[in-house]
């Protein structure tokens, strides 16, 4: 590991999504990139910082003479500005986006173990934030701690059933009749507090509970369609990492087998970053859970992604979700109610059905209906309700 006698900031930067841009230029244009990466970071060290490559996209520095949060500001706007520029592969711009974190050098230190330890932590942080850089403080190491006894308590969480289904009905936007539901998580904890999926799901997908959880989701799903009427359709997210494991195959078969429940009432839901992550593996993964096993497949959040025409073309979906962001202010904003508008008419086109989330008002959802979208879905209608509490209101 390097080392320095004197007072510095040791900083580690990372080639963020590494995994996607080698999954989506291959693994020789990626080399290409790893080279670009390298290269921009040499031009971004002055000639006394000290600096190695730990693997081919992480780079260790240490800055010298940079102490203070003001002059680590001033590094980390250079280190912008050298990858503000795309690189090109097959003449395409890619924005190569990075990652960084720092932490100080005492002035006592021998070596840089620890200083290397805390701008990990650091770049965790950036990570997760999606800032350029974050700088190791107290509130590091306790966000790690938390974090890892978050993971615990998910962990826990699982095995013992803490974990709870709401059901918020889905209308037709015609005639207003229930025809199904999205199945929601929620986490009742020990002390009684119920927590919301944003609560938990993003430190479930990056420490693999996120498995288990969704396996026991669409398992109890499909459970609850077994005793509902055979009109009626439920559907559970899925998170898009979730295709690239062919074990969603044998268990939603398994589910739908066991209960005895049609396929067609099973409805998955992942988020429209599967026509850009992975594309290729995950749309085939779509198609395969609806040729092979029959069920559906709805693209949701649709319109806050970057998928372009030629993926919406191909797509092994169903239906689509207009992300609530369009609908709520739809009647207020001509540029989000020209989008809906669109997204309905070009769905209808490719024989997509389209559901309309965050329908608050009563007057958005007549706007919606006179706009020919399908279903809706919102607080006009109903909040995400208790099983017990959904099926007294809506079936028995």
């Amino acid at each position: 590991m390097i080392s320095t006698p004197t007072s510095n900031v040791l900083g580690l930067v990372e080639l963020a999504d590494s995994d996607g841009l080698c999954d989506t230029y291959g693994p020789d244009s990626f080399k290409d990139l790893q080279h670009v990466f390298v290269d921009r970071l040499k031009h971004w060290t002055r000639k006394n910082d000290h600096w190695h490559m730990l693997g081919n996209d992480r780079f260790c520095v240490v800055l010298d003479g940079v102490s203070s949060r003001a002059q680590i500001e001033l590094a980390a706007a250079k280190l912008r500005r050298v990858f503000d520029e795309p690189h090109y592969v097959f003449n395409k711009p890619v924005r190569m986006e990075v990652n960084a974190g720092f932490a100080n050098i005492p002035e006592d230190a021998t070596d840089t173990d620890l200083a290397v330890r805390q701008a990990s932590m650091a770049l965790r942080q950036a990570r997760k934030s999606s800032r350029l850089f974050e700088v190791y403080g107290p509130q590091c190491e306790q966000q790690h701690v938390d974090k890892r006894q978050l993971v615990r308590e998910l962990e826990l969480a699982v095995e013992v059933g803490e974990l709870e289904l709401y059901y918020q009905p889905k209308m037709h936007a015609g005639y207003r009749n229930l025809i199904g539901a999205e199945a929601l998580m929620r986490w009742h904890t020990k002390d009684q507090t119920v927590r919301r999926p944003d609560e938990f799901i993003p430190v479930a997908e990056r420490n693999h509970v996120i498995r288990p959880m969704t396996w026991w989701a669409i398992k109890s799903t499909v459970a609850r369609l077994a005793r509902w009427p055979d009109h009626l359709s439920i559907s559970v997210n899925v998170t898009p990492t979730l295709l690239l494991d062919d074990e969603i195959l044998a268990v939603v078969r398994d589910a739908l087998d066991i209960y005895g429940v049609k396929a067609a009432r099973l409805t998955l839901e992942v988020t429209e970053s599967v026509m850009v992550e992975n594309q290729e593996i995950m749309l085939r993964q779509l198609a395969r859970l609806r040729e092979e096993i029959g069920v559906r497949v709805s693209i949701d959040d649709f319109g806050t992604g970057f998928s372009s025409l030629a993926y919406f073309r191909d797509l092994p979906a169903d239906e689509i979700k207009i992300d609530k962001c369009f609908v709520i202010p739809m009647l207020e904003s001509k540029k989000d109610y020209a989008i809906v508008k669109a997204v309905i008419d070009l769905a209808h086109n490719f024989s997509l059905k389209v559901v309309a989330e965050g329908v608050e008002t009563g007057e958005i959802a007549q706007r919606l209906a006179n706009m020919r979208c399908d279903v809706l879905q919102g607080y006009a209608f109903d909040a995400p309700l208790m099983i017990d509490d959904f099926e007294k209101r809506y079936l028995f």
